[in-house]
């Protein structure tokens, strides 16, 4: 059975420029405010607050006086969980904790069956999958994914360092990608041949990262004499 067509606010200070396309396209009716207020908000079904860490708390608080029972309120920040609307659930608000994990899952954290059921409708209409999470999850898994996307732009970084290196000579994209699958350090002739291809790197922010990688990549794979290179250097 298709969920109502529900009239929807979406407020907050990073908003998710796909989102509220989606949710017009499955027939909602959609506002977009891009701060704190939201025009008429205690008329609204749902309401959904797209807030950083820092701006949620304040966000919610500046809610509280149009709250009324029955309303939805979903937040997308992935360090918070649903306590962090515990001022909306108190006036008789439907609250959930419901944060992107890539294209089509998502974290979601409720208090109650309701707005459980109500999570997996609407996500389930946005093509997406829950995965459930407990509010005390949710700062590790915002780590994770922080730590992923530094990662990918490491990597970015190295593609960049790729092409320098071989001048356009060869496909740098397969080079990487077979790169990519090793999950052990290269042959690189010990601490002496790895200090070699750190001084090599003439950019400073690049060559510390490099370092740094090299180090945790070593923690990982138990090469105790990269990981005490790496953190000898870190020293001088």
């Amino acid at each position: 059975m298709r969920a109502p067509r529900m009239r929807v606010g979406v407020i907050g200070d990073q908003l998710d420029e796909d989102l509220p396309g989606q949710l017009r396209a499955l027939g909602h009716e959609v506002s977009v405010s891009e701060g704190a207020t939201l025009a008429d908000s205690e008329h609204f079904d749902l309401i959904v607050i797209e807030a950083g860490e820092q701006s949620l708390p304040d966000l919610v608080d500046d809610l509280v006086p149009t709250v009324r029972r029955g309303q939805i309120y979903l937040h997308t920040c992935l360090a918070h969980g649903v306590q962090i609307l515990d001022p909306l659930e108190t006036s008789g608000a439907v609250v959930i904790a419901a944060a992107r994990l890539g294209a089509q899952r998502w974290a979601v954290t409720t208090v109650d069956e309701l707005g459980q059921t109500i999570a997996e409708l609407l996500i389930g209409e946005l093509g997406g999958s829950v995965v459930e999470i407990r509010d005390n999850q949710r700062l590790q898994l915002a780590a994770s994914m922080t730590y992923l996307s530094s990662a990918a732009a490491l990597r970015d970084d190295a593609h960049k360092l790729l092409d320098a290196a071989i001048g356009g000579i060869a496909d740098s994209a397969e080079i990487a990608r077979s790169a990519q699958g090793e999950r052990r350090l290269p042959d690189i002739g010990g601490p002496a041949g790895l200090a070699a291809q750190w001084r090599s790197i003439q950019e400073p922010g690049r060559a510390r990262a490099f370092r740094q990688a090299l180090r945790r990549a070593a923690e990982i794979t138990q090469a105790d004499d990269v990981e005490l290179w790496a953190i000898q250097e870190e020293k001088l």
